[in-house]
């Protein structure tokens, strides 16, 4: 911690390079990297401490320390980042942002069809309310394998998470939900007995993605456990948003159409077609 005498740190109050936020976002396009945060010149200008944790200075004049003008800038960038690594997003979807789903297509109807679901994407964000995120539905990716599913469900997280800091939980429906569930039944497991505090978890999650939804829901018990999820997320008015190369329709005759009902009341269905995203699509 520096020890400096200092007369006035205010930070300024409107900064028109960073809006404001006091942080500049800006992916540093190293493969390996995740620092895409730069703090802004306002910001650093007004810095008297070591740009280390607690940043904090030795104020000579009060015979205090004193909280430097970075310390709530750097925080939140600090909170962010450890709200993006416990969301389990996957490590090529994290810090994606709409820009970033460019679409280049031949066929003109495909192109038509995912620029409206980029709009849906975009208005979910726009209404989304922190303060009350069940007032609105959530959203039901559908199509084919390959065409942006996951990447835009992990966009609209990640723009949430920088615009609100909102807490979100990503699981890939067989492996991190229904493997994890049925793990906490072996004896032998870790998390042997924990069945009901995993599922809890993403019950309470702000924001959860479903990601491969449907994939495996074979059995009776499946089919009855994603029902539990989806009612219990309903009944704790949090929003879901789903991927799935399942039609909502396709739920219709399952589980005797509950789940259906429950994903109608929920989500609105945005159908996504193109052909293989790898093929198709670029992003920068």
């Amino acid at each position: 911690m520096s020890n400096i005498r200092i007369v006035k740190n205010e930070i300024p109050k409107k900064c028109q390079v960073c809006n404001g936020e006091g942080y500049l976002f800006r992916p540093s396009g190293r493969e390996k990297s995740l620092d895409f945060f730069e703090v802004c010149r306002c910001i650093e200008e007004v810095c008297v401490c070591d740009k280390k944790p607690p940043y904090m200075f030795l104020n000579d004049e009060l015979r205090v320390l004193s909280n430097c003008p970075c310390r709530e800038t750097r925080l939140k960038i600090e909170h962010i980042k450890k709200i993006m690594r416990n969301s389990n997003i996957p490590y090529k979807y994290q810090y994606k942002r709409l820009p970033d789903f460019a679409i280049n297509m031949a066929d003109e109807n495909a192109s038509r069809n995912m620029a409206i679901a980029v709009d849906e994407a975009r208005h979910f964000i726009e209404i989304f309310d922190s303060r009350n995120p069940g007032k609105q539905k959530g959203m039901y990716f559908f199509g084919p394998p390959g065409t942006g599913k996951t990447m835009l469900a992990c966009i609209i997280a990640n723009e949430l998470i920088l615009k609100y800091n909102t807490t979100v939980t990503y699981a890939k429906i067989s492996r991190d939900f229904f493997n994890r569930i049925k793990s906490s039944y072996n004896t032998e497991s870790n998390i042997y007995g924990r069945g009901e505090d995993i599922f809890q978890r993403f019950v309470v999650a702000n924001l959860l993605i479903l990601d491969d939804f449907g994939v495996q829901a074979d059995s009776e018990w499946e089919k009855r456990t994603l029902y539990d999820l989806i009612d219990a997320r309903y009944e704790n008015q949090k929003p879901v948003l789903i991927t799935s190369n399942v039609t909502p329709e396709d739920w219709k005759n399952l589980f005797n159409g509950r789940i259906y009902s429950r994903l109608m009341e929920m989500t609105g269905f945005v159908e996504m077609i193109a052909d293989d995203y790898r093929n198709n699509f670029t992003t920068r």
